[in-house]
């Protein structure tokens, strides 16, 4: 049987090119055989799921015409003990093996559940739950146990770095493989896509390219799609890939630094499509929350911290749980180092240049400059008469941010203002709370614009 696969090898090459076999074929091994099956070891998981999901058909028809009847073939990881192939299916484990169905003229291919890209420690379990992102979690949560449900699918999920997106993108993926073992999940970057079709447009492969992105994914988890912007072909190639999903009732969940309407050069029927479904929103964690996800986060570092080490570590991250996750690596890394126990002391003399200091006092002058960068815009049209509306919105955010984060009165905001009457900013400071009551996009402008104030 190994001859019979090395033959098969040798005519793959022809059939699938040089390039593709030696990527993917050459260095699949044999290892064993029973009347009806032939067990193959492949490096890693990654390479078993490409291998099984692009060339899968191909390897049965190839050794089903070698050897003149079909034959099932199971895969085994890297350097794997080997094990009676037949026996493989009598375990426990199984069920994990879900055959796909098969036709009259097809061969049957023994088909495990396939999870790409996905980090199994990210789960729901470990998510610290608090207001700030209570119902995006409850969205990812609602889609994991009911994927495809039309009111959740797509679930765009935004909000600035480091605030847990990624995490509920893996958590959903991990839900459901425990929940239905025969899904193909796969997760995937932005830029990860965009660089698998330049690949594919480079080398001819577009069938293989979406192969992978359509007929095979039942989850498509994308992540960061802002770095679409401006890459027409790549959206194009999204649209259609996110149609086909969608008409198949198959489940699609993308992250966002910005709501879609936001993301720069952005396709209209794309963007109406990502708003079609569920927009959910995480924002900077409250104290609180960020003292919960600290803790959390030292206990599964095996780090004991005490509340006042928590204190004034949570207060100088200011929301960024990535951020947060580096200094505590960092902090235990000099912590064994040192052969020294974590306390306020030690995280002072090591990490102080790390840290940031307290939050400066703003000035006006710093918010209206920081707003009229965000808004592309110069100052003087802030401060000026014209009533705009490109200018007005701007107008009335600055000044009820300055009223939020200074200490000027009303007057004393309207003199800035090119001594506007205080009954003016007042207005102004009235209409931007009433906004952020109900408007999603003006809660996330004042967000972002804060973050870039480092508040």
């Amino acid at each position: 049987m190994e001859q019979v696969w090395n033959q098969v090898k040798s005519s793959l090459k022809d059939t699938l090119g040089p390039s593709t076999y030696e990527i993917w074929i050459r260095s699949i091994q044999f290892v064993g055989h029973t009347a009806d099956e032939i067990c193959l070891q492949v490096p890693n998981r990654y390479f078993q799921d490409w291998v099984q999901s692009n060339y899968g058909t191909t390897l049965q028809n190839a050794l089903r015409q070698e050897l003149g009847y079909p034959i099932t073939i199971q895969f085994q990881i890297g350097n794997e003990p080997p094990e009676d192939v037949a026996a493989k299916n009598h375990k426990a484990a199984a069920p994990k093996q879900v055959p796909l169905a098969p036709t009259t003229n097809a061969p049957r291919v023994v088909q495990q559940s396939v999870i790409s890209g996905v980090s199994v420690d990210k789960i729901f379990s470990n998510f610290v739950v608090g207001a700030c992102n209570q119902f995006a979690h409850a969205a990812s949560l609602a889609v994991a146990e009911s994927p495809g449900d039309q009111q959740y699918n797509p679930l765009f999920i935004y909000g600035s770095t480091g605030l847990g997106k990624t995490h509920l993108l893996h958590a959903i993926g991990n839900h459901i493989k425990e929940t239905n073992p025969s899904a193909h999940i796969l997760y995937v970057t932005a830029e990860r896509f965009t660089n698998d079709l330049i690949d594919a447009l480079r080398y001819r492969r577009m069938s293989e390219f979406r192969e992978r992105y359509r007929k095979l994914p039942t989850v498509l988890l994308m992540d960061d799609v802002q770095f679409l912007t401006g890459k027409d072909r790549t959206q194009e190639e999204l649209f259609h890939t996110f149609e086909w999903l969608k008409e198949r009732g198959r489940q699609i969940v993308f992250t966002s630094d910005v709501l879609p309407r936001e993301i720069k050069m952005f396709e209209p029927r794309l963007r109406t499509r990502c708003e079609s479904g569920m927009l959910a929103d995480t924002q900077p964690p409250d104290m609180e929350t960020m003292l919960a996800i600290l803790h959390q986060k030292a206990e599964n570092m095996q780090m004991n911290l005490s509340a006042e080490l928590a204190q004034y570590i949570a207060s100088r991250v200011r929301g960024n749980i990535r951020e947060l996750e580096g200094v505590l690596n960092r902090l235990k890394a000099l912590c064994r180092l040192h052969n020294s126990q974590p306390t306020i002391d030690f995280a002072e003399m090591y990490l102080g240049h790390v840290l940031a200091d307290e939050p400066h006092a703003l000035t006006p002058d710093e918010i209206i400059q920081t707003v009229a960068n965000f808004f592309n815009i110069k100052v003087a049209d802030i401060k000026g008469k014209r009533r705009l509306k490109q200018f007005v919105r701007p107008r009335h955010i600055a000044m009820w941010m300055i009223r939020e984060h200074t200490s000027l009165s009303f007057p004393d905001i309207g003199r800035v203002f090119n001594d506007r009457d205080h009954a003016t900013v007042q207005h102004a400071c009235k209409r931007v709370r009433g906004l952020l009551e109900s408007d999603a996009d003006t809660v996330n402008t004042i967000r972002l614009l804060q973050r870039n104030l480092g508040r």
